[in-house]
C-alpha cells in the first residue's frame, strides 16, 4: 500500500532505499486506516471486464475474490464523504466514487495547503480471470496478486504489483513501478528519465526487452519519469 506526494520526483536511488520507502509508507498508513469509516458495497458480476475510476481516491488495492461477486470496501477518513457507483454499460462494470458535498474555492485552498483533508483507501476484490482496468491521478495502487489481466492508467503514484499473474499494462507519467514476473513473461519497459532495475542490478539504458520462449503473461510499462523495479528470478 501507498501514499502519494503530489511533490514528488523520481526518488530511486538503489533497492534498499526503495523497499525503505514502502516500509515508512505502510507504517504511516497503517496508523492512518485505525480512523477511518467503512462502507461496503457487493454484487453479482457477469461482466468480464471491470473499469476503475479513482479519481478522488488516495490508494486502491485489487484482491481476489473468493465467490463471483465484486466488493468493495471504503475506507473514509470522514464520515459520508465518499458513495460507491455500480454501473453496467456494454458489457462493462464501471465502479465509480463520488463526493457528497460540494467544495468552495476557499475550501480547495485549504485542502491543497493541508495536503488532502477528505483522504479515502479503497480495496476491491474481484472475481479471477476478470479484465481490470483502473483510472486515476495521484494515486498508489497495490495488486495482492490478482490472478487476471490488469491495466493501469493514472498520472502519478507508486504502482505495487507483487507477483504478476495476467497480461498487465501500467502506464503513468510519474512515480515508481514494483512487481515480480515469472520466467515465462514477456518483458516491455520504457521510461525516458526513470531508472530501470532488474534483479537488483541497474541499467544503463531507459527500456528493458525480454521475450520468453513459452510466453505466459505480457508485462508492459509505459512511462516518462517513472523508476521500474522488477524482480525475475
Amino acid at each position: 500500500m501507498y501514499n502519494n506526494n503530489n511533490n514528488q520526483k523520481p526518488l530511486f536511488r538503489g533497492f534498499f532505499c526503495f523497499e525503505k520507502y514502502f516500509t515508512i509508507v505502510f507504517l504511516f498508513t497503517s496508523i492512518f486506516l485505525f480512523s477511518q469509516e467503512k462502507l461496503i458495497k457487493r454484487r453479482d458480476i457477469q461482466s468480464n471486464e471491470i473499469e476503475i475510476i479513482a479519481d478522488g481516491l488516495d490508494d486502491i488495492l485489487i484482491e481476489n475474490s473468493t465467490n463471483n461477486q465484486i466488493e468493495v470496501i471504503l475506507l473514509d477518513e470522514n464520515p459520508n464523504t465518499h458513495t460507491i457507483f455500480f454501473e453496467d454499460e456494454s458489457q462493462v462494470l464501471k465502479v465509480k466514487f463520488e463526493l457528497n458535498f460540494k467544495t468552495s474555492p476557499e475550501a480547495v485552498f485549504r485542502k491543497f495547503i493541508t495536503k488532502r483533508l477528505q483522504r479515502a483507501k479503497v480495496i476491491v476484490k474481484i472475481p479471477r480471470n476478470k479484465n481490470v482496468i483502473i483510472y486515476g491521478k495521484t494515486i498508489g495502487v497495490t495488486s495482492e496478486n490478482y490472478q487476471g489481466d490488469l491495466k493501469i492508467y493514472i498520472e502519478k503514484g507508486n504502482v505495487k504489483l507483487n507477483t504478476v499473474k495476467g497480461n498487465t499494462l501500467v502506464k503513468l507519467f510519474l512515480g515508481n513501478v514494483y512487481a515480480q514476473l515469472g520466467i515465462n513473461s514477456n518483458i516491455n519497459v520504457e521510461t525516458i528519465n526513470g531508472e530501470i532495475r532488474i534483479n537488483k542490478k541497474g541499467l544503463m539504458n531507459q527500456s528493458y526487452i525480454k521475450i520468453a520462449k513459452k510466453a505466459v503473461y505480457n508485462f508492459n510499462v509505459k512511462s516518462i519519469n517513472a523508476n521500474v523495479i522488477l524482480i525475475t528470478e
